[in-house]
Formats: C-alpha cells, structure tokens, sequence
C-alpha cells in the first residue's frame, strides 16, 4: 500500500471496525512450518522490506467525528517470539498495530485484522513475506511484476469504486439452523488438518467437482450427523468468500470479497457424499454467476452508503453496523472459505514444508489451503465437543485419506471442557424429562453465559 498520512476504510473495513474494544474481533492467521528453526534476525530483515513494498498494512486505528480511519504507526514491526494465544486481539489501545509477526522453533506467523484486509490480500504480504525470508530478507526477495501496481490501485476501496446502488438485491430467508452445545469463547480451539492434496483432488474428481465442494459437502454432511431429528427441516447454510478481485478487475490489496450461499434442508436432500457434493457444486456455480454477486455486493454495500447513517456521529455508525455483522451471522450455519493453492518462490522449494491459515471465530470455522502436496484446513472452534470435527475427519478417513491433526490445546485442556459439557447435557436432559425447564430458570434468575465459565490457558498460542 501507498505511503500516506492516513488511510479511509473499505466498507468491509469499517463494518470490522465497529468490533475495536470489544472481544472477538476478527483476525487471519498465516503460517508456514520450515524445515529449518526460524533465523529471527534474518526475519526481522524480511519484514522490513515487506513493510516498505506495502506501508498501509503497518497501521493503527483511529476515530474520527463520523468515521474510524487508519494512520501509519510510528514505528516499524517487530518480530518476536509467540507467546500470545492464537488470533489473539490486534486492536487493545490507540497505540495498537493492526498486524504482528511471531516465530517459534521452525514457524513463521503472521496475524492480520480484518478491518485492513482479506484473505486474499493478506496472502500477498504474506507471500511477500516469504519469498523476502528464503533471500536472506533482501531487497531482491521482493517480486517484480512485468506491469507494477501503482499505490492508488493498492489502496482503492474497489467497494465503492464498483457499487451500483440500482443493482442491490437481497437474498431469500430461510429457517437456519444453528450449531448448538456448551461454548467457551474465551479461549476458542484452533485445530490444524492435513492431508494429501492430490489425494483429495481425485476423489473430487471421481465425483466430477472441485475440491472447495467437497470440503464443503464434508462439512455439511458432519453437521447432519449430530443434528436431533426435530431440525431436519432447518436449512444447513454456510457463506463461502468470494474474491472479487478478477471479476472487477481490481488490485487492490484491502478487503474486496463477496459471499456466496450454499444450503441444505436435510429432509429434503439425500445426504450422500457424492449426491451432496453435486449439489453444492451446482449452487456454487449459481451463486457466483457476476449477476449474484453483484446484487449481494451492492446490497452489502448499501447500508454504509445510507444517507441517514453517514451523518450519524461514530458511536452510532459503530452501533448500527455491529448490530447488521451480528444479525448476518444469524443467518447461517458456518463458514467455508478456500484460498486455493498457494505459491512461492522457487528459492523457498525444500525451505517451506506447509502453509497453514487459521481465523477467530465465534462458531465454527473453516479456511483450506494448498501448498505443494498437503492440503491444510484450518478449524477454529469455541464449541467444547468436537462431534462436528471428528465426523468431518471421519468422512475423508472412509474415502482412504489419512490425515494428521494437530490442536492447540493439552489433552487435559480438551478432557475438562468435556466434562463441563457432558455435565450441560446431562443436566438439561434431566430438566427436558421433567419438563422444569422455564420453572428452573425463573426460580434461579440470570444465568452466567455459556462458555464463560472457567479460564483455559493456551500453552503460547501454538499448535501442539
């Protein structure tokens, strides 16, 4: 991004930045596994340069009367040892960065809010990044493209750039269904699934879709197996990022997505492996039609163009567009996204073993990735029973696809949170039998909120 005294928000941006100061904000994780330790001075070197190529990534936030915006900090990064849990908060003070970079043993981090970009974008600086560290943190690590990207196209907010308000639609409501069972969102499970990459393209293959459909169809078909007969009728709905970039001809490295839906009613659907998985590459190719997204862009877009709201004051600009990012979670499921295969320079061949992407969450969460031969899917989860996991893992152990699984949490981590939802079931089964359910709850008053009881210590923020 551009040298420049302040930076405006996209319009995904500024619906992210309503989260600052409040839990759960909304962070990308990238990491690659060396096949060497992590030289810090050598990364230190690396990130130097890549913060050169692209200052705007090295920014904090700041509030205007009617509008937040971002400001180049004073300093540059600096690399340091991970010590703070996974997706830990970027945005705590004013004087807070909204990206860090971490190393342990043979591992390269990289943290980025989502108020300064995507996944897409984030990619590039990490690439960047990489590809900077493999030569020794050189200038020369950066790449050189035959046509260079001018600052302006880096900092365009292709949103407002591209937004119609004319061709705004919204899209059909349904009865969701949603992921039920005791949370902890104090301390979110973040898991890390690998597996042959060309393994799983040809047994997509075989059923004649992508591998983002069948990722998808695994996923849907392991939340079918743990859901009570009674919301069978409720539609198993998952958004899927949509890079926009191609469609609008964009280069801008800040957030320009789109979203697509891809839902299934049980009762009305066979459940299938390979029937599921066409069905979702059918939607799929409906939902991205330039048509579709256009619509639902231009519909995203249209609540922050509203007249009314752009003369409200910041504190009711925040209100209004953190109240709309909750309500849209209402209306799915999960989330799927798929960055695709992921490239580097060929100096980092025998260097980079596997890339791994990981978000916070406030359900469940899935980002796949593709380097070299491993397939790596990200989970995060604040759920405490891992059913949905263990069914997902399941499915692709049936099809002769062994995959390694690693979490970043100890098994008596894992074997507590067990127990305190085996003790939530049980109680509430007794409380169903009895049908005292609503008596129980007016008798004790407020109740604590699920997932708030007790405090997990993450073991550094790593991946054990």
């Amino acid at each position: 991004m551009a040298h420049a005294d302040w930076y405006r928000l996209d319009n995904v941006g500024k619906f992210y930045a309503s989260q600052a100061g409040r839990s759960g904000q909304t962070v990308f994780r990238f990491s690659a596994t060396l096949s060497q330790a992590v030289d810090p001075a050598v990364l230190q070197q690396a990130l130097d340069q890549t913060v050169a190529q692209y200052p705007g990534f090295n920014v904090k936030l700041r509030s205007g009367l009617f509008w937040h915006y971002l400001e180049p900090a004073d300093t540059l990064p600096q690399v340091e040892p991970e010590t703070l849990p996974i997706c830990a908060n970027l945005h705590s003070d004013v004087d807070s960065v909204l990206f860090r970079v971490s190393y342990y043993g043979s591992r390269i981090n990289m943290e980025v809010s989502h108020i300064i970009s995507d996944g897409r974008g984030t990619l590039q600086f990490f690439q960047t990044l990489l590809n900077a560290y493999g030569n020794g943190g050189s200038p020369s690590a950066t790449p050189h493209t035959a046509e260079p990207i001018s600052p302006e196209r880096r900092t365009e907010d292709s949103y407002s750039a591209n937004f119609e308000r004319s061709e705004a639609g919204s899209t059909p409501s349904e009865k969701v269904y949603h992921l039920r069972g005791w949370k902890n969102n104090a301390e979110p499970s973040y898991l890390e699934y690998q597996l042959s990459a060309s393994a799983v393209h040809q047994a997509a293959k075989e059923r004649g879709v992508s591998v983002t459909s069948l990722i998808i169809a695994a996923v849907i078909q392991s939340i079918r197996q743990t859901m009570r007969p009674e919301d069978h009728g409720r539609a198993i709905r998952m958004d899927v990022p949509v890079d926009l970039r191609e469609l609008f001809g964009s280069e801008t490295l800040r957030n320009f997505f789109g979203l697509a839906y891809v839902s299934f009613t049980p009762k009305d659907n066979p459940c299938d492996l390979t029937s599921l998985a066409q069905n979702v590459q059918a939607q799929l190719i409906q939902a991205t039609q330039p048509e579709h997204i256009k619509r639902r862009m231009n519909a995203m877009i249209k609540l922050e163009k509203n007249p009314a709201l752009r003369l409200a004051p910041l504190f009711i600009k925040d209100a209004v567009l953190f109240l709309a990012d909750r309500l849209s979670t209402r209306e799915v499921t999960t989330t799927v996204s798929s960055l695709g295969r992921i490239t580097t320079d060929p100096t980092l061949e025998g260097l980079v073993e596997n890339i791994n992407v990981l978000t916070s969450t406030r359900g469940l969460n899935f980002i796949a990735c593709t380097y070299g031969d491993v397939l790596s899917i990200g989970i995060s989860t604040v759920y405490v029973r891992y059913d949905i996991i263990r069914n997902f893992c399941r499915i692709f152990t049936d099809l002769g696809i062994p995959g390694t699984l690693s979490i970043n949490k100890t098994a008596q981590e894992v074997d507590a949170g067990l127990k305190q939802a085996e003790f939530e079931g049980a109680v509430a089964k007794a409380l169903a039998e009895t049908g005292t359910q609503r008596q129980a709850r007016k008798q004790q008053g407020p109740q604590k909120q699920c997932g708030r009881v007790g405090h997990w210590a993450l073991p550094e923020g790593r991946l054990s």
